[in-house]
């Protein structure tokens, strides 16, 4: 028997998280944290993007867009933002993965600032908005294959 992640995890999550009956993966009770959280299962086929692709950007400009002001002011400062980010993922083979994931995680805990402010004041950017978690939306997809022997 193949073991992978969807068979042995992947639906049992899905369930748990989204309340939905996804065959034999449970009883579909959502946990508490989830009420206050909508999350949606996406397929990676729906994603629109390629698996190689680490962002999909669609959705990340639309959510820097929601929950930051002074992007929302001038949408365009999100693709300013997109091109940072992507400038990490690039820069893995220079500065190594432990270094890029150091600079992508103060992204994702909202460290991290763009000259957005009046008079080019920097202002902190948020990936994620903490205060208020019904502005997220919340995807994984997973692509990773275990075999038993």
């Amino acid at each position: 028997m193949t073991f992978n992640e969807q068979n042995t995890i992947e639906q049992y999550v899905i369930s748990k998280l989204t309340g939905q009956k996804t065959g034999s993966a449970g009883d579909g009770a959502r946990p508490k944290y989830a009420e206050t959280v909508q999350w949606k299962y996406v397929s990676a086929d729906d994603l629109g993007r390629n698996e190689s692709e680490v962002i999909i950007e669609k959705m990340l400009k639309d959510a820097l867009i929601r929950i930051n002001p002074e992007v929302r002011a001038l949408p365009e400062r999100a693709d300013e933002v997109i091109y940072k980010l992507r400038a990490i993922l690039l820069s893995v083979n220079d500065v190594g993965l432990v270094k890029a994931n150091e600079e992508f995680t103060k992204w994702l805990q909202g460290e991290k600032t763009m000259p957005f402010g009046e008079n080019n004041q920097h202002v902190p950017v948020r990936l994620i908005d903490f205060d208020k978690l019904s502005n997220n939306s919340l995807l994984r997809q997973t692509n990773i294959r275990l075999s038993a022997v």
